[in-house]
Formats: C-alpha cells, sequence, structure tokens
C-alpha cells in the first residue's frame, strides 16, 4: 500500500462539477466493423483534462503517446459494512478470474456517474440512481483516470443475474476479507491501495 493515499488538487466539489461537464463540442458516435459496435473514449492529457481527441476503446495506439482514458469505480457498501464484489469472467482480455468491484470504462456521451449505472445494470441487472453516487477520489492509473464512488445500499444478491461474458459470481465480503484477496493476488490490481483507507472510513473500521 502506498505510504499516503493521492489527494485531489481539486476539491471534490470540482470534479463532481467537472463529471457533468458539457460535450457538445464531440460528436457521439458508434463505429460498426464486423457486425460489432466499437465504443469511443475521451482522450486525456496526463492531469486528466480532456484533450479534444476520441479514440477507439483500447487503442493502444493513444496509450503510445501518453495519453490516457476516464473509467468509474464504484465500491457498494451494505448496513453490514460488508462490500459487494464480483468475480470477472474467464474469458475476459484482462485480469480474468479475479474480484473486483463494479466499473468500466466511461464511453463518449456519458459522464463517470452515468457509466456505473450503465455497467451495474449490464453486468448485474442492478439499477442504481445516480444521485446516490458519492465521489471520494480521483486517481491515475496504468492508461486510465478512475472516478471512484462510493454507494450505501443494501441488494439481494441472489436475485442478481449475471451477465456471463463479464461475471462469474458476486458476494458480499468484508474490508478483512478484500484486503486477504488482494494479498494474495486474487483480486484486481491498482485499486485496492489508493481506495482501502478511504474506504475503512466510510465504514468505520
Amino acid at each position: 500500500m502506498p505510504e499516503e493515499l493521492p489527494i485531489p488538487k481539486k476539491s471534490l466539489k470540482q470534479l463532481e462539477k467537472e463529471n457533468k461537464r458539457s460535450l457538445k463540442n464531440v460528436e457521439t458516435k458508434k463505429i460498426n466493423k464486423e457486425n460489432d459496435v466499437i465504443k469511443l473514449w475521451e482522450v486525456l492529457d496526463d492531469n486528466g483534462n480532456a484533450t479534444g481527441e476520441i479514440m477507439k476503446k483500447y487503442d493502444q495506439k493513444v496509450f503510445d503517446r501518453g495519453f490516457y482514458h476516464l473509467g468509474a469505480d464504484v465500491w457498494i457498501i451494505n448496513s453490514d459494512n460488508k462490500i459487494l464484489i464480483q468475480k470477472r469472467a474467464k474469458r475476459k482480455k484482462l485480469e480474468p478470474n479475479v474480484w473486483a468491484m463494479t466499473g468500466g470504462s466511461v464511453i463518449v456521451g456519458e459522464d463517470s456517474k452515468n457509466t456505473i449505472v450503465r455497467e451495474s445494470k449490464e453486468e448485474l441487472d442492478i439499477d442504481i440512481n445516480a444521485n446516490d453516487l458519492k465521489l471520494i477520489t480521483k486517481f491515475k492509473t496504468g492508461n486510465v483516470w478512475i472516478d471512484t464512488y462510493i454507494l450505501k445500499c443494501d441488494y439481494d444478491i441472489s436475485k442478481i443475474k449475471f451477465q456471463e461474458d463479464e461475471v462469474s459470481d458476486v458476494k458480499w465480503a468484508t474490508w478483512t476479507e478484500i484486503n486477504e484477496l488482494v494479498k494474495n493476488g486474487q483480486f484486481i490490481k491498482h485499486r485496492w491501495d489508493f481506495v482501502s483507507k478511504l474506504l475503512a472510513e466510510e465504514i468505520e473500521l
């Protein structure tokens, strides 16, 4: 774990405002190729600011130039102070068969809150109200800047329907259990180190 967690230079209120930034100068479109829909991402600079450029999903040429895209994570906490985690499907291109929070990449035409709502519905078939999301930090790792939210809510996970090509399991886990998964290499990389202290404060460890 880093000695100090990254602290945003901007206030959380400013970050929330930026997340609602107008994209009216960006054309929202999708590209069809071999019957697949290629999603588009905004290109961000080293400081997390939009460059005005649009990239195709996973366009390595853009990353090789030192640029980033925006992602969004949500850590859902229930009334027992347990965190909802999901196991990534074995067919996932990146980090298969490991546990993770819910999240995904922000596509052109939506903000990070919209991404959380969309990903939660697509992957777990749960409905989230964007207004209930609380932004706790923003950090960069690899080629992505990540807006990180928490949501305090109880879900009956027996009713969750997995998107099978994305998720293979889901469970409520304690902070300690997730910490052990991280130590054993069974949790998605480059997330827990940045947020565990903040989450520990939220669940009053």
